[in-house]
């Protein structure tokens, strides 16, 4: 038996976390056990300055105890990997990406997603992903450039999405030949007949033309990111948390992705019956780069670089949840933050899933 002295605030199930204990019930009924009569408590608000906590092997005994009689308030996979279900990955799922500036909110984009599952081969799972439902600030855009570009969009989906069984993407390619893309990117010259049409659609035309320019495009972007990444393949290596891990988001628009440093969180069940499992993700731009620098489209990351005071200077959180009883996923909450001289920008994304599809069956 120990003492344990306690912060301000503390909540048994914190400390639970800290000692690796997996119930706090258990700590609470081993506290009443062992302190005096009059610090005796019965929730998990503790009232006093010490908790009397087990040894550590009293908290192996007790998580055995705990895992036996099936009141684990965590979900520990056996290999330290979670078997993510990609293929029921299939659905609708609702997107919104607001921009704050100084904590005031500049905008908010929002747009559908449906993501279908075409086939499961080697591995590998083959979606098909098409984006609909467009709108700024809660409206539908009037705007000549804003139509242009949904209609261009349109044509183009729906992409294939080739994913590993560690959810990471391998490829992404168009479903429609060139040709068909060509002919009708042709048609829209007949209703969109402004100087800034022509050039838009020979934009468009010139990246089609290139199959790994298009892989690339469509996997830089914040939903690709976040539905498919090195996120799902990191592995718990101490209690809750995954070894520390880079990868890149795309958090600002139009600039070459942000390398992180980040590392996994499994949360507590919230109740015995919770039917969610949450992931915490955090991390620190790892970047050398300035914010100027990323606008540059050649400046590709090097490892060998090291960070100085002109790198950006950002962090990354994000909740993921996902359905217990199969490890669906179910929505993901993420807030980018960049600290630019006096001033904080703040991105916050939200993925929800608002219909399943019917599931391929092989």
């Amino acid at each position: 038996m120990m003492i344990y002295n306690v912060r301000q605030g503390q909540t048994l199930a914190e400390i639970c976390e800290e000692i690796h204990l997996e119930n706090p019930g258990y700590l609470m009924d081993f506290h009443n056990q062992n302190c005096p009569a009059s610090e005796r408590f019965q929730d998990n608000k503790i009232r006093g300055k010490r908790v009397f906590i087990p040894n550590p092997k009293q908290i192996t005994e007790l998580n055995q105890k705990i895992r036996d009689r099936n009141d684990s308030y965590y979900d520990f996979p056996d290999s330290g990997y979670f078997p993510f279900s990609y293929d029921l990955w299939a659905g609708t799922y609702n997107i919104s990406q607001t921009t704050y500036f100084n904590g005031e909110m500049v905008s908010v984009h929002r747009k559908k997603i449906s993501l279908d599952l075409e086939r499961v081969n080697d591995s590998s799972y083959h979606f098909l992903l098409s984006e609909f439902d467009f709108r700024k600030n809660d409206k539908l855009s009037e705007s000549t450039m804003s139509a242009l570009a949904t209609r261009c969009i349109e044509i183009i989906y729906p992409v294939r999405i080739r994913v590993n069984s560690q959810g990471q993407i391998l490829n992404i390619e168009l479903t429609k030949s060139p040709e068909q893309i060509y002919a009708d990117l042709e048609a829209v010259k007949q209703y969109f007949t402004d100087d800034y049409t022509s050039d838009y659609i020979e934009r468009v035309r010139k990246t089609i033309e290139y199959p790994k320019e298009i892989s690339l495009k469509f996997e830089s972007t914040l939903t690709n990111t976040f539905l498919f990444g090195s996120f799902y393949g990191a592995k718990l290596e101490t209690w809750t948390h995954s070894q520390t891990y880079q990868d890149f988001y795309p958090w600002i628009f139009d600039a070459n992705a942000v390398r992180f440093d980040l590392q996994n969180r499994l949360c507590p069940k919230e109740r015995k019956d919770d039917e969610f499992i949450k992931i915490l993700q955090k991390g620190r731009c790892s970047d050398y780069r300035s914010q100027e620098d990323l606008y540059l489209k050649n400046t590709l990351y090097n490892a060998a670089i090291p960070l100085d005071e002109n790198s950006i200077d950002g962090e990354h959180v994000a909740e993921y949840i996902f359905k217990r009883e199969n490890l669906a996923l179910q929505r993901i909450e993420a807030s980018f933050r960049n600290f630019i001289h006096e001033d904080i920008g703040e991105k916050v994304f939200l993925l929800e899933k608002t219909e399943d599809h019917n599931q391929f069956k092989q």
